[in-house]
Formats: structure tokens, C-alpha cells, sequence
């Protein structure tokens, strides 16, 4: 798609709860951009509350239909995420669009710790031993064919929402039926989806910041977290 070089205007894709988005409308307006917001939004919704433009982040397809539909009244320079959440849809809209993108392949990685484990691995980078599990499997069995500590992990969410560790069967147990309850409160199916679990390994954690163009890296920063994530609860804080 031929985009003007005079076109000064972004796609932002963003949940209606994210804390980000003004940083990234101001950061837009600094550099003379046009910034047009995407919500994670049903349709009905977006209508009722007056949403230009609102997207089902879970149902890509038709997302970048619609993106491509508006791209066509008004063109876009970029397609940018502003939450974890709609990183895949804006890699396969760039695409669609013809512009610069993420790979939709690294992006999918990206999000689903299962995938990322199972990639590491493959590829020979040191990780945890982990294991996957389906929900409505039972998870007595399940317990008695990990090792402890471990922690489990919802294979999507981010934040760290639903990320427990079990020191033994019983705390396993309980992490189990509050993981399930959570996801199932957030739409997953019970027969369709699995769970990450995965040795506990101890130690400090340090977080790395970096650009990565074209295979090269470039690292902006590195850093201590500020508390230990021991848990039970894993769930990192806002910094």
C-alpha cells in the first residue's frame, strides 16, 4: 500500500484499562503525529460509547479487516501496541498494510510462554523444565507429576496475572483451581486451553530493555527489580 510522506498519523492500539495511554498520545503529539486509538472493544460497545475504532484483539482476522478498511479512509504511516495484548494484531496489520513490521511469528512467541519455552529449548538457550497441562485434566494427576517448587503460569496473560508457585501437592492444588477460575472468568475454555508449568528457580531478577533491528540488538538499560519474586504470587509490581 503507498503511504504519503506527508502522512503524519498512528494507529494505537490499546485496552480500554491500559495506565499508557497518555504517555503515548503525548509522546505523538511531540512529534507533530495524528494519533488514532483502537480499542479492544465489541462493536456494540465501541458504537455506545463512541469509539471511532473498535477491535476484537482476539479475533485477528477480522481486526485487521477492519484496520485495512479504515487504513483505506485514512492512511497510516505506522501500527503501533501500546499493550501486550494486541502486539500479534498489530504485527499482522502492518503486514497486511505494508508496513514496517514485527514478525507475526516473533510476536506470537512473544506472548505465549509455552511457545517461547518450546523455542528456547530448540534452540538450546538454558531454561526451566517445564510442561504443559490442560485445564480439565485432573489436577491431583497433574501434581503428582511435577516437581516442587514449581509455578504455574497462564500461557497469555501478562502482567504476571495468575503466575503461583507451589512449594508441594497441596499448595499446587490450591494455585490450580484459582489459575483455572481466573481464566475461565476471562473467557477461556476449559477444553481448549492449557497452562504452563515450569521449576521454580530461585535467585534475584534483573530486567533488560533493548531494541532489536534486523537481528541486531541494541540495549537501552539494565536493572534490578525491586523485590524479590519468591511468591506465592508472582505478579510483578508497576514501577
Amino acid at each position: 500500500m503507498f503511504i504519503d510522506e506527508r502522512t503524519k498519523r498512528v494507529l494505537l492500539l490499546m485496552s480500554p484499562a491500559t495506565y499508557r495511554a497518555g504517555a503515548f498520545v503525548k509522546a505523538a503529539q511531540q512529534l507533530g503525529l495524528e494519533a488514532v486509538i483502537g480499542l479492544d472493544l465489541p462493536q456494540s460497545l465501541a458504537e455506545l460509547w463512541h469509539v471511532p475504532l473498535g477491535l476484537d484483539f482476539a479475533n485477528i482476522t477480522i481486526s485487521v479487516q477492519t484496520i485495512v478498511e479504515q487504513a483505506r479512509k485514512q492512511a497510516f504511516a505506522a501500527i503501533l501496541s501500546v499493550d501486550d495484548s494486541a502486539t500479534e494484531l498489530a504485527a499482522y496489520a502492518n503486514l497486511e498494510l505494508g508496513l514496517a513490521n514485527n514478525s507475526p511469528q516473533a510476536s506470537e512467541a512473544a506472548r505465549d510462554k509455552l511457545l517461547m519455552r518450546q523455542l528456547m529449548s530448540a534452540g538450546g538457550a538454558p531454561c526451566p523444565i517445564f510442561r504443559s497441562f490442560w485445564l480439565h485434566e485432573d489436577p491431583e494427576w497433574i501434581a503428582g507429576q511435577v516437581s516442587y517448587p514449581c509455578v504455574l503460569k497462564p500461557r497469555r496473560l501478562s502482567g504476571s496475572r495468575g503466575v503461583i508457585r507451589a512449594d508441594n501437592p497441596v499448595e499446587f492444588l490450591a494455585a490450580f483451581e484459582r489459575l483455572k477460575r481466573l481464566l475461565l472468568s476471562d473467557g477461556a475454555s476449559e477444553q481448549e486451553t492449557s497452562i504452563l508449568v515450569e521449576d521454580f528457580i530461585p535467585g534475584f531478577e534483573v530486567a533488560l530493555e533493548g531494541l532489536l533491528t534486523e537481528g541486531q540488538l541494541k540495549v537501552l538499560t539494565l536493572f534490578d527489580k525491586p523485590d524479590p519474586l519468591d511468591g506465592p504470587f508472582l505478579r510483578r509490581r508497576s514501577m
